[in-house]
């Protein structure tokens, strides 16, 4: 009977600690996962009017959220991408952007912003972030995108807007755990019917606490990626936004420079396959020498046209999520 008793007990603690030890295991993954989700930043890019059913069309926006969720916007992407942007401002930034960059005031950029902005929708924008040129300036040099342009200067003063930051090369700004480098800004010597691309603000968003980073081109050409390659150890990072939608933007030595691991193209599925109508890479752009480009470098490629994705910088690498 004794004998009894003495092996119940000992069945009895034992039980205990494996109990204890799977409540430790438990309480330690807990705590590795709080920490973790604390680490990083979040990135998506909005598939919006990329997509067929949806415009077809080129558009530029991103979503950014940092280690304590401060809402970060990258351009927008077109007048009808401005509910899917207000979404984003609704879900993450309940009515508040802390900091929206614009590459360039072009429509497929600025256009939901501005949208936005003469809406009755309720929001705010803490800090918009631009370097812009004069009206003068894209008047003579960038005729196409003036009617956007001029736009885009009679929203500045809209009361949504808190602060406005005019960028300047080399300037840094501290948005919680990241860090944006301004590696470039619009340049008024640059006199090309292509001005308005050239006027891109290049810049680069880092998660400090990971190292791990993405850059963003806007519509970068030929003399504005001259510029950038006269410093060409600025480029490097892990991700990049694919220079005027994947096609005649960037040539291959910024790439290079760059060589990223993922790289975002803001664009619809004819554009990615150069196709005017006539299949497959029957068109006039560059997209598919810009992906062989990419598939040299061995990186990845994510595509608006198949809608908003996002992706996780961690400690551990960059991986998608889903929501």
């Amino acid at each position: 009977m004794i004998i009894k008793k003495i092996k119940v007990i000992a069945f009895i603690i034992f039980f205990l600690v494996i109990i204890g030890m799977m409540i430790n295991n438990m309480v330690a993954y807990i705590k590795a996962e709080i920490n973790n989700a604390e680490e990083g930043m979040y990135i998506t890019i909005l598939g919006g009017s990329n997509m067929k059913n949806k415009g077809d069309t080129n558009a530029c926006g991103y979503v950014i959220r940092t280690r304590n969720n401060k809402l970060i916007i990258v351009d927008g992407g077109n007048p009808i991408d401005a509910d899917l942007v207000y979404f984003y401002i609704e879900k993450y930034g309940n009515s508040k952007v802390d900091y929206w960059f614009i590459t360039h005031p072009h429509i497929d950029h600025v256009g939901a912003l501005i949208d936005l902005l003469n809406s009755d929708k309720e929001f705010e924008i803490e800090n918009l972030c631009y370097n812009v040129l004069s009206l003068e300036y894209y008047e003579e040099h960038d005729k196409r995108g003036f009617e956007v342009e001029t736009a885009f200067y009679n929203i500045l003063d809209n009361e949504k807007i808190k602060n406005k930051i005019i960028c300047q090369r080399d300037q840094v700004i501290d948005i919680d755990n990241v860090r944006c480098d301004i590696i470039r800004v619009a340049n008024p010597n640059i006199e090309t019917t292509e001005g308005g691309n050239e006027s891109s603000m290049v810049f680069k968003f880092t998660a400090t606490d990971v190292n791990k980073n993405m850059i963003f081109l806007g519509d970068i050409y030929k003399y504005s990626s001259e510029e950038l390659m006269e410093r060409p150890e600025l480029l490097k990072s892990n991700c990049v936004q694919m220079a005027h939608h994947g096609q005649n933007g960037a040539p291959k030595d910024v790439y290079n420079a760059i060589h990223p691991e993922i790289c975002f193209f803001s664009a619809p599925k004819w554009l990615y396959d150069n196709d005017n109508g006539g299949g497959y890479n029957s068109g006039r752009w560059k997209s598919i020498t810009v992906r062989e480009w990419i598939k040299e470098i061995g990186a990845k490629t994510v595509k608006a046209y198949e809608g908003d994705q996002t992706y996780r910088f961690t400690s551990d690498g960059i991986y998608k999520v889903y929501e």
